[in-house]
């Protein structure tokens, strides 16, 4: 038998072993593995700053107030956050003021924290800044023009009807 050049392999042929006859990729194979690595490095890497986050207390009594946090209703939870004064006087506000109706805030520095919370507490009650169904007055109990003493929650504040 005579074997042509023809059908000798010279090591030119790279289908030989593959299992679909295909020619193997090697530079996919790299691709894939590249892939893998990155893969690998990157989910090393978040799993190492979790843990470092995790560990690392960046304020004094972090766990515990996190804890206090995971343990506790909501009530308690917007207290801690209000403050318990502020809570309670909201509270008040929110029980005595007929749904639908408007409010101004006095008593706060204008725009600042405990301003706003207020205001988000007491939602869906409308903030409005002149001609309010209701007067909320917080820190006194002073007597306002055309408005009515509706009620007062004592050494906090009061809510004034309009007339």
């Amino acid at each position: 038998m005579r074997i042509s050049p023809w059908t000798m392999d010279h090591g030119l042929n790279r289908n030989v072993g593959h299992p679909l006859g295909c020619q193997s990729n090697s530079y996919g194979d790299q691709i894939n593995m590249n892939k893998d690595k990155i893969f690998r490095l990157v989910f090393g890497l978040w799993i190492f700053l979790w843990l470092f986050f995790l560990i690392r207390e960046d304020k004094p009594d972090q766990y515990k107030s996190l804890k206090y946090l995971y343990t506790h209703d909501y009530a308690d939870k917007v207290r801690r956050v209000m403050g318990g004064e502020l809570y309670e006087f909201g509270v008040f506000c929110k029980k005595n003021i007929p749904q639908g109706s408007t409010y101004e805030l006095s008593g706060f520095k204008k725009f600042s924290i405990n301003e706003m919370r207020m205001r988000y507490f007491l939602w869906p009650l409308v903030s409005v800044s002149e001609d309010a169904d209701f007067k909320i007055v917080y820190g006194s109990s002073k007597k306002i023009p055309g408005y009515k003493e509706y009620k007062l929650l004592s050494g906090t504040g009061g809510l004034y009807a309009k007339e």
